[in-house]
């Protein structure tokens, strides 16, 4: 452990996200004998949710220009802190804003930045993580080093476990208002964006289809089936971009939306490699194919080698039978 540098740090926009950081923060806090501590420029009550759910400190960023995330302003913000308390590792939400910022400020603190880790771990000597990450379109699992302070890495919602919550547990929240230039960018204006539905990334049971579904007018069993499991639907990205049967924001995979479920159903997915890695990190994956050598199988919990058209009609009506019981 280095003699100037102690603490893990957390920093999520949306609460269960920075909760699920908690869990994994905790776990390695404790490993390195440190304190583990989160920044938000939520209220004083959502700092306290932070405290029940594994942090010791909560930073709460009290300059209302943190209000709203603009990468400079977050830049100058997270890197005066930093400098300031030298924390050991820094873990920062996988989202698209935090994707822009973690680059940023490590360049600004000249350390190193792991991009999505998949998994975080202490190494042998216990003064620094190793952080996996998936490379090379997903066919590659790289372990990365920095051992420049402090260790930063984005990690994407639905990896880690959040610890449950302890209403009687104690923690500090300490108001900061670090120093800030004034934005480069003037925001205007901000629009809630309008979505429909559940979020594929917050979906309990998402049913996904890809080429093996024949024609666009037959996205209705599909549908249905999503809806029978209490789900919704997604697809392979072919669908989206090339055939534009569902939007963009729809297709599972490297390039598009990376998903942690409870229950991923493939319906006529091949399964290559660019959305194998987009579901990963499910946790009971089902896969119906008619081709038994479909890459899909390899990493299905269950798989099914059938004729979609025949299968997920029987499904539906398994599912049905089940509520009746």
């Amino acid at each position: 452990m280095s003699g100037e540098n102690k603490g893990v740090w957390i920093y999520a926009e949306v609460h269960q996200h920075a909760y699920e950081l908690l869990g994994k923060g905790r776990q390695l806090a404790d490993k390195l004998g440190a304190e583990l501590s989160a920044i938000t420029n939520g209220t004083e009550e959502e700092a306290q949710g932070y405290i029940q759910h594994g942090a010791d400190k909560v930073l709460l960023l009290s300059d209302p220009a943190l209000k709203a995330f603009q990468v400079d302003t977050y830049t100058d913000a997270f890197s005066e802190l930093v400098a300031e308390r030298k924390p050991d590792v820094l873990l920062i939400g996988a989202t698209r804003n935090g994707l822009d910022f973690a680059p940023r400020l490590a360049e600004r603190l000249k350390t190193g930045c792991v991009t999505e880790a998949s998994k975080l771990e202490l190494d042998a000597d216990g003064h620094f993580v190793l952080m996996d990450r998936l490379t090379l379109g997903g066919n590659v699992v790289e372990t990365q080093i920095s051992k420049a302070k402090p260790q930063i890495a984005t990690v994407p919602k639905g990896l880690f476990p959040s610890l449950p919550q302890d209403a009687a547990r104690k923690g500090e929240v300490i108001k900061v208002q670090p120093k800030i230039k004034p934005p480069s960018v003037k925001l205007v204006e901000t629009r809630p964006k309008v979505a429909k539905g559940v979020k594929l990334t917050d979906a309990p049971v998402i049913v996904s289809f890809g080429r093996g579904l024949r024609k666009k007018e037959d996205m209705p069993i599909v549908e249905q089936l999503a809806t029978a499991l209490g789900g919704v639907v997604s697809c392979s990205r072919p669908i989206a971009e090339d055939l534009h049967w569902l939007p963009v924001d729809q297709y599972v995979g490297l390039s598009g939306v990376k998903v942690s479920p409870k229950l991923y159903v493939a319906c006529g997915i091949s399964g290559q490699i660019q959305h194998l890695t987009g579901i990963r990190n499910s946790r009971t994956i089902v896969s119906i194919n008619n081709d038994p050598k479909a890459p899909i199988f390899e990493l299905s919990d269950y798989g099914v080698v059938a004729d979609l058209y025949q299968m997920i009609p029987a499904l539906i009506e398994a599912v049905k039978n089940l509520g009746k019981t």
